[in-house]
């Protein structure tokens, strides 16, 4: 776009700088939450790609982030990449140890194994989801 001085302006780049040594600049803690904002906007509007690679922004130096990595799992398996998908989950597994994310991590992973083309898998893991459903639900209805 130009300007009245007819200069040219684009967007820029969504690419982390890089200091005169060639390193990578980290993100830090606020831009981490910014960039989760952000993509979780997109994925809220539609657009799982754009959401995705502000997400792989933020997964290069926080990969053990447990809430970026369930966005990231979600928004690959909105864009239809189950396999990848199911390398985030498979993190999230070794990471997340919360018994509360058990049914939510399952349920999402039927979603991947149907993306992946795995739909023996998947019903599998869909049964599973349902069962632990029904049991949470019953220890609900008993308390």
């Amino acid at each position: 776009m130009a300007d009245p001085d007819g200069l040219q302006h684009g967007p820029a780049p969504l690419v982390p700088e890089v200091s005169k040594s060639g390193d990578i600049l980290s993100i830090s803690g606020p831009e981490r939450d910014l960039l989760c904002a952000l993509s979780y906007v997109h994925l809220a509007c539609g657009q799982s790609a754009q959401s995705l690679a502000l997400l792989r922004i933020a997964a290069r130096e926080h990969s053990n982030d447990i809430g970026l990595l369930r966005i990231l799992a979600y928004a690959l398996i909105s864009e239809g990449l189950g396999d990848e998908a199911l390398h985030v989950l498979d993190r999230l597994d070794a990471l997340d140890t919360q018994p509360s994310s058990r049914i939510p991590m399952t349920l999402l992973r039927s979603h991947a194994l149907r993306h992946a083309g795995r739909m023996p898998e998947a019903r599998e893991i869909f049964q599973r989801y349902v069962s632990l459903r029904a049991s949470r639900a019953a220890l609900i209805k008993k308390q």
